[in-house]
This record gives C-alpha cells, sequence and structure tokens, in this order.
C-alpha cells in the first residue's frame, strides 16, 4: 500500500510531463498501486482531452462603425491634450518669469516721477494746482 496520495496538482503536472526525472517516477509507482489516484489522474485526463475538443475561439473583428468611434475618440483625446498644453504654457511661463524677475525695487508714483521730470525741466518753475496738490 502507498504512503500517501499524489495530489491533484502533482498528478496534473504528471500528466502534462512537467515533473522532473525523480517525481514522475515516483508518481508514476504511486499511480499504478492506487486505485484513487489513477482514478483521479483517469478524471484529469478525461477533463483535458474534452478540453481540447473544443472548437477554438476567434476574437470578434470590430465593425467598421466601432473602428471610425475609437478614431474619433483619440482625435478628440488628442485635441484635448494640445488645448491643456497650450493653456499650461502661458501659465508656466508667467510663473517662471515671476519667480526669475527678482525684486524691481521701489516703483515710483507717476505723480512724484511727473513732478520731478517737470522740475528738471523748467528749473524749479511753478508746478500747476492738480498735479502738485494745491494748499497742502
Amino acid at each position: 500500500m502507498a504512503e500517501r496520495h499524489v495530489p491533484g496538482d502533482r498528478l496534473s503536472a504528471f500528466l502534462d510531463d512537467e515533473l522532473g526525472d525523480e517525481d514522475a517516477l515516483r508518481a508514476a509507482r504511486h499511480v499504478a498501486d492506487c486505485e484513487r489516484c489513477l482514478g483521479e489522474l483517469a478524471a484529469l485526463r478525461a477533463t483535458r482531452d474534452a478540453l481540447r475538443a473544443l472548437p477554438s475561439l476567434q476574437a470578434p473583428v470590430l465593425t467598421a462603425g466601432v473602428q471610425a468611434r475609437s478614431r474619433q475618440l483619440a482625435r478628440v483625446a488628442r485635441r484635448a491634450k494640445l488645448i491643456v498644453a497650450a493653456c499650461c504654457v502661458p501659465v508656466l511661463i508667467g510663473a517662471g518669469a515671476y519667480v526669475l524677475g527678482g525684486d524691481v525695487g521701489e516703483v515710483e508714483p507717476a505723480t512724484e516721477l511727473f513732478l520731478v521730470e517737470h522740475l528738471g525741466r523748467t528749473g524749479g518753475g511753478p508746478v500747476p494746482t492738480a498735479v502738485g496738490g494745491g494748499g497742502r
């Protein structure tokens, strides 16, 4: 009487010639003396043969309409990517300019700049009341 039965996965490997020489010999000796394992091996063989007898299936070919729709969706996706890129590029350029631009120093208000330029051109002449602030 045999020590242990051969597990189903090992019987399947034995049937498919996937065991090494020693393991295959051990399984063959066991199956020759064990009714239970011999029956299981016969069932595995019948299942394998039945599966091999089934007709092979072909994957369905896409119809022209499905193929056209697929190409259309691909074009829309490419267009969307281009739009996103076109929107992102100016933002990235502006952010880079802001970061790399650094400090521009103190900005002089336009009124003060006008007064300084006016005084320089006129040699200290009168400043118009509306610009100079009148009686302040």
